[in-house]
């Protein structure tokens, strides 16, 4: 308990300096946005619009400046770039319907002009580790809330994330960003890096995402590059032996989850083989993918426009399984923007995919550098290989994750070298 105090002590206490209460909200900010995606994703999108709203009126009023490098311009004109396109097609496919909310919906991809200069307020080094500190909380807390789900409510679990594909690509992800914090020289923040992690993917294997469960093992070639070029305080035989209970426990605990997708699955493929016309989760996706192929083919230079997505894949669709589709989007990221804005959305997507790994790679060497590409990658595949299968983006809750983690990934220098967030 006396490290709860410290934590308290380390994200709320102002300290003396100059500019210590801008500091502070960032500190509270940056806490809060990584505990609460599996249990509240909506506060994410409250809170980076909160940002949003603030950075804009200090930088109007001469608050701050925009303080912004030549890398940082580099990536925040890439991620603008994917909402412009998409705002573009828009107005160039009509007729127009819902235009407003749909140009709001993209706001997240213009927040790090805004976001950033007031993350710069803060030291460096101090961001980034209470960001995946809080990862690892925010994961275990998450777990917690779904094994109930589980045991007495559901299927797959959803954690507070009300969708249980969403839960997995947020327990894959923020799962993931938490061991990072193995690391770190403090037992106790070891111990939580590795709960989290153990969280994350329990609440992967609880919601029964099986995309998610293709980024574990690409997640786990970057947790050798990163740890074998940096190293960890955590003892080999300390790591075996909690890695293998926590094995055992996710095995026992998700095994059901597992079986039951696994077996759904088969089942699926069983059904494609005949020709009686019914729909499953699988034999709908194929009928989307063929869609969306089809149409993009007929117009891959501008698209239809968001609001004519669904109209357009489901005209290239036969009658018969038109109604059995109510979907918003056709279960793959790439194809979705094909239909939205050609080709020039499937390059301005694929440019913003890049966005985070561009930041981090440009950075001068050091330990800074380092964890900001593991950072970048881990979002990156999350990212690519779920959204290839089901969500990517126009979400309410992935836009705003994806937006505020590229803005940590370049908040802080190459060189910079992160102490943990409880000193003593």
């Amino acid at each position: 308990m006396n490290y709860f105090r410290q934590l308290t002590i380390a994200v709320l206490h102002p300290g003396t300096e100059a500019g210590s209460a801008l500091d502070r909200n960032n500190r509270i900010t940056v806490f809060a946005f990584a505990i609460l995606p599996g249990l509240s994703p909506n506060f994410n999108s409250f809170i980076l619009l909160a940002s949003m709203l603030w950075g804009a009126y200090s930088l109007a009023t001469g608050r701050l400046a925009l303080n912004l490098s030549r890398s940082d311009r580099l990536v925040a004109i890439g991620m603008s770039i994917y909402p412009l396109v998409m705002i573009a097609s828009i107005f160039i496919n009509p007729p127009y319907s819902e235009e407003l909310d749909w140009i709001l919906r993209l706001l997240p991809f213009f927040s790090i002009w805004l976001v950033l200069p007031r993350m710069r307020q803060s030291p460096d080094g101090r961001l980034v580790p209470l960001f995946i500190l809080g990862a690892g909380i925010g994961m275990i807390a998450t777990f917690l809330l779904s094994l109930v789900q589980i045991a007495f409510l559901m299927d797959r679990a959803e954690g507070g994330a009300t969708n249980a594909a969403l839960l997995g690509i947020i327990g894959v992800l923020f799962g993931g960003i938490a061991l990072l914090n193995v690391q770190s020289p403090r037992s106790v923040e070891q111990r939580i890096a590795i709960l989290g992690y153990a969280a994350g993917l329990g609440c992967v294997l609880l919601s029964g995402t099986r995309s998610a469960w293709l980024v574990i093992p690409v997640h786990v070639l970057i947790f050798i590059w990163f740890f074998r070029k940096r190293g960890f305080h955590l003892s080999l035989r300390s790591l075996a032996i909690t890695g293998s209970l926590l094995f055992v426990g996710l095995v026992a605990l998700g095994s059901g989850p597992v079986f039951h997708r696994i077996q759904e699955l088969q089942e699926n493929l069983t059904t494609l083989e005949r020709s009686d016309g019914e729909i499953t989760s699988l034999s709908a996706r194929f009928a989307l993918y063929k869609g969306a192929l089809s149409a993009i083919s007929k117009d891959p230079l501008t698209g239809y426009g968001p609001q004519n997505r669904m109209t357009s894949v489901l005209a290239e669709l036969p009658d018969s399984i038109r109604p059995q589709l109510s979907f918003t989007h056709v279960h793959n990221g790439f194809l979705t923007a094909g239909i939205d804005a050609g080709v020039f959305g499937i390059a301005a997507l694929s440019l913003m995919l890049l966005t985070p790994v561009i930041g981090a790679w440009r950075k001068e060497a050091g330990p800074g550098r380092d964890l900001a590409i593991a950072l970048a990658l881990l979002l990156f595949s999350s990212y690519v290989i779920t959204g290839s299968f089901g969500i990517m983006f126009n979400q309410k809750a992935l836009d705003p994750i994806f937006a505020y983690v590229v803005a940590l990934i370049c908040v802080d220098r190459g060189s910079t070298r992160f102490a943990p967030v409880v000193s003593s």
